[in-house]
């Protein structure tokens, strides 16, 4: 077998692996402690987390939700809902909402959520 015949046989069976092999290097870490913001309704709303503590300001910080997270990875955490002054909240105390990261670019984290068989995904902006 010639040399051509060798490296196009290696290639035929080596790419599907590249192609088919994710690799996820996402760091996380910035994610663990930090003011971010995102957008509801034309809303900013302020979101602090301080690994274990997330607190979402919303409408200026007339209204806030606080929650417990457990981090399941450096990726992904479950809120689990302990205060909210929300006026008919989305989720009520004791809610657990399942976040994970998709990917991030620079400052902006994108993520997929659900809680309570609801399921929609956002971007978080980091301002500190």
């Amino acid at each position: 077998m010639n040399k051509v015949k060798i490296i196009f046989l290696l290639l035929i069976c080596v790419l599907p692996l590249i192609t088919f092999t994710q690799i996820d290097n996402t760091n996380c870490d910035l994610l663990h402690n930090g003011t971010f913001i995102y957008f509801y309704n034309n809303e900013k709303i302020k979101v602090t987390i301080n690994e274990n503590n997330h607190t979402e300001y919303h409408e200026n910080g007339k209204y806030v939700i606080h929650s417990k997270l457990f981090w399941i990875n450096d990726c992904e955490f479950v809120a689990t809902c302990v205060k909210t002054t929300i006026p008919k909240p989305f989720y009520r105390v004791d809610d657990q909402m399942h976040v994970k990261v998709n990917r991030i670019y620079k400052n902006e984290i994108y993520f997929t959520s659900s809680i309570n068989r609801n399921e929609w995904s956002g971007k978080l902006v980091r301002i500190d």
